[in-house]
C-alpha cells in the first residue's frame, strides 16, 4: 500500500450562534453523550471493554443507513493514522460502501473502488453515525461525510495504527482481519477445529485460550468468563489437561453465549442465570447462591463460583 505523510485535517470551526442557538447546541451534545455512555460503555473507562456482541451492535447501529451511500468528504483527524491521504480521497471519497463485514473486533467496510478500510475496534473504539454539526471528539480520527449532513465517524481514544487503508479482499496478506485467529461466530469454527486449535495450546488457562487473538478472534473478559461458566469449568483450567469431550462442551457454550448476545443482547443481559449480570464485589452465584470468588487471569478481574465450576 503507498504511504505517504499523513496529514491531519483541522475541525472546522463554528461561528458563534446566539444565545437559543448554544442553548440547543448544549443540550444535543448531552444527549449525545448519555446515548454513547448507553451504547459503547467501554469508551467511558472503567473495567469495561468491548467485545464481539458490543461490535455486532455497533454496527447495526450505522450499516443499514451507510450501506450503498457514496462518501463524499473523508477527514482525517488523527495525524497518526497510517492512512496516506491523497489514496484515501481517491479511493474512498465519491465511492459508496459496497458491504460491512466483522472479523472478531475488526470491522471491515468494503468500498466499490474495490478498497476497503479496515478498523481494528481494541478495547474501546466505535464507529458512529453523527451529525456533521456536532463537533467531533478530542479522539476523533477519522470522519467520511455522506452528502445528506451525517457522518461516519471513528474514534480510539486508547490506541493508534488502528485502521488500515487496503487493496482488494485479500486482507490477510496485508496484515488485516484475516490474519487473526477464526471468528467464533464462524461456521469455519468447527468442533474438531476448536478441539485442535486447545491442543496447539495446551499452557493456555482455558479463558487465556479463549481470549487468545491468534486462535480466537473477539472474546473478552466478560464473555469469556461467561463461557466458563455456563459450560462448568474454571477458567484458569488448563486447556491441556482436559479432554476432547470436555472442549466440546465449551465449543458448545461458546457458540451458544456467543449468539444469544449477538441476537437477543438486551434479553441475555437481563438474565438472571448469566453470570455478565452478577459481577461485582460481594456478588453470588446465579444457580446455587455461593458468594463468587475473584481471580486475577491475564491481568484481568475473572468471577468463578468454586462449587458450580469443576477444576477438571
Amino acid at each position: 500500500m503507498p504511504r505517504g505523510p499523513p496529514g491531519a485535517v483541522p475541525h472546522r470551526s463554528l461561528s458563534a450562534p446566539d444565545s437559543i442557538g448554544t442553548f440547543r447546541n448544549i443540550r444535543c451534545m448531552l444527549f449525545a453523550c448519555f446515548q454513547r455512555a448507553v451504547t459503547f460503555p467501554w469508551a467511558f473507562g472503567g473495567d469495561v471493554v468491548m467485545e464481539l456482541p458490543d461490535v455486532e451492535r455497533m454496527i447495526e447501529g450505522f450499516a443499514g443507513y451507510a450501506t450503498g451511500k457514496t462518501i463524499s468528504a473523508v477527514l482525517l483527524d488523527d495525524p497518526d493514522l497510517d492512512i496516506d491521504p491523497k489514496l484515501a480521497q481517491e479511493k474512498i471519497a465519491s465511492h459508496a460502501i459496497d458491504s460491512i463485514e466483522r472479523h472478531g473486533k475488526s470491522i471491515v467496510l468494503h468500498f466499490r473502488s474495490e478498497y476497503s478500510l479496515v478498523f481494528d475496534m481494541g478495547d474501546d473504539g466505535r464507529i458512529y453515525l453523527e451529525s456533521q454539526t456536532v463537533p467531533p471528539d478530542e479522539s476523533s480520527g477519522l470522519r467520511l461525510q455522506f452528502a445528506a449532513g451525517r457522518e461516519l465517524r471513528f474514534d480510539a481514544p486508547g490506541a493508534r495504527d488502528t485502521v488500515r487503508l487496503v487493496e482488494g479482499s485479500d486482507l490477510a496478506a496485508l496484515g488485516g482481519p484475516e490474519s487473526l485467529g477464526i471468528d467464533p461466530l464462524s461456521e469455519d469454527l468447527t468442533v474438531e477445529t476448536f478441539v485442535e486449535l486447545a491442543v496447539a495450546h495446551p499452557r493456555n488457562s482455558l479463558k487465556g485460550f479463549l481470549m487468545n487473538p491468534a486462535a480466537i478472534a473477539g472474546i473478552g473478559n466478560e464473555y469469556a468468563d461467561e463461557i466458563c461458566f455456563q459450560a462448568g469449568y474454571r477458567p484458569d483450567l488448563k486447556v491441556g489437561l482436559m479432554s476432547d469431550r470436555q472442549l466440546e462442551r465449551v465449543h458448545l457454550y461458546l457458540r451458544r453465549v456467543l449468539r444469544r448476545a449477538t441476537l437477543h443482547w438486551q434479553a441475555a443481559h437481563a438474565d438472571p442465570g448469566w453470570l455478565i449480570n452478577h459481577r461485582g464485589n460481594g456478588a453470588t452465584c446465579p444457580r446455587c447462591s455461593t458468594e463468587l470468588t475473584t481471580i486475577r487471569l491475564k491481568g484481568l478481574k475473572t468471577f468463578v463460583c468454586v462449587r458450580c465450576q469443576r477444576a477438571a
